[in-house]
């Protein structure tokens, strides 16, 4: 039977890293609320998740009571479990984040832990029609930080963790791949990369089908990729994308020094300088060369130093994927490169990754931006699904017909 085409409604999900919940209790409360309230809005009876499960939380699920509550938690919310986002391995929303949310890499034994248990736990927990799951991981880490001592080690360790993956797919029948997700500043940073490393991967890995990539449309953005291109050279070179992570980054066209509007562009653009997370930028010089600044308050040193002229700023700030404006028309998001990845998908059937709608940073937004309340923001978490729905129902991808809302499922 051929894979089918289509994505339905209830396998459009979001990915949990948006919501604060380090521990399982916190977990278990965000899935009644937070997720049961987007899919409500949504008029689903199920929908799929790319929950967030951080170490601590994943190790608490390996108490026996604790595991079977929370898979019972997972059949009454209508939640489907066929993803996870093993990125984020402790504190995500708790003070500066920044490059620490790269450690453990993947030369550290903790990575390699994490990720086994994430991966018995979604095998455990995939639907009875699913007989794949997938979990987005670190691009390896960070390249400042990142020797060649390191990447032998994490080579290593990623041959244990692929084996550990067959031996479970043998033992239980749930085929658990791993995806490195791309992203700026980071070992595996551009498709280029990510077709070297997958390249050597294959050729030295006998477990190397359990390894894929997470391509996160922000990041390639950030890079100025073109996204079509990008998807068109991975598949050219058989490397196995089985996440698309649909986000939208922030684009900035900065005037020239003399234009009158170039204050208060500079003035929108700091309103985006917060203290959690990384916000690396890139932008092309008039010679087409690749200029990049490890966060958003260096360049916006460099700009008031006189030292960036006028230049087309790509950000890694993950904004609503409907904004077309932000603030001032000079911001924006990146659709253009949303829409490359939708007309991708249209004209190559064959590949059909795991959707999900990846948009963390909602509470560091500037304040006219940010969502006044927790019912506001599950209010723009439906509206970004519903405009991924829109996307897909306009190039025949999305199936017509969703199933309807099951009150049973409700509290």
């Amino acid at each position: 039977m051929s894979q089918p085409r289509e994505w339905t409604p209830t396998q459009i999900g979001y990915c949990g890293n948006v919501h604060p919940t380090p521990e399982l209790a916190g977990l278990r409360a965000s899935i009644e609320s937070d997720f049961q309230g987007v899919r409500r809005l949504r008029g689903l009876s199920q929908q799929d998740s790319g929950l967030w499960i951080s170490a601590r939380a994943v190790a608490e699920l390996q108490q026996p009571t604790a595991r079977r509550q929370f898979f019972e938690l997972l059949q009454r919310s209508g939640l489907r479990l066929t993803s996870l986002n093993g990125f984020p391995y402790g504190r995500f929303h708790e003070g500066a984040v920044k490059a620490e949310v790269y450690r453990p890499h993947w030369a550290d034994p903790q990575r390699l832990d994490y990720s086994l248990q994430l991966a018995r736990l979604l095998a455990d927990a995939l639907p009875p029609d699913c007989t794949q799951g997938v979990m987005s991981s670190v691009p390896l880490g960070y390249a400042a930080h990142w020797n060649q001592a390191l990447q032998h080690s994490a080579e290593q360790q990623l041959r244990q963790l692929t084996a550990g993956l067959a031996r479970l797919y043998q033992e239980s029948g749930k085929k658990i791949r791993l995806c490195l997700e791309m992203e700026p500043d980071c070992v595996l940073e551009s498709t280029g990369q990510a077709i070297a490393f997958f390249q050597h991967w294959q050729a030295t890995d006998p477990h190397q089908e359990y390894l894929a990539l997470c391509f996160d449309v922000c990041h390639q953005a950030v890079l100025f990729e073109d996204c079509y291109q990008s998807l068109h050279r991975l598949q050219q070179a058989g490397v196995p994308v089985g996440k698309i992570q649909l986000s939208s980054a922030m684009v900035c066209q900065l005037p020239a020094a003399e234009h009158p509007r170039r204050a208060a562009v500079v003035q929108a653009l700091g309103d985006f300088a917060e203290v959690v997370y990384l916000h690396q930028v890139k932008a092309r010089d008039v010679q087409g060369r690749l200029l990049s600044w490890p966060d958003l308050p260096a360049v916006l040193q460099d700009i008031a130093q006189g030292r960036v002229l006028e230049a087309e700023l790509r950000i890694h700030f993950h904004v609503p994927l409907f904004s077309e404006q932000l603030l001032l028309p000079e911001l924006s998001g990146s659709q253009g490169a949303l829409a490359q990845t939708f007309d991708y998908l249209a004209e190559h059937p064959a590949l059909r990754p795991v959707l999900e709608v990846e948009t963390y940073s909602w509470g560091v937004l500037p304040e006219p931006l940010r969502p006044d309340s927790a019912a506001a923001q599950l209010q723009g978490i439906a509206r970004e699904l519903q405009w991924v729905e829109e996307q897909l129902r306009a190039r025949q991808l999305l199936q017509a017909h969703p199933r309807p809302l099951e009150v049973a499922h409700g509290r």
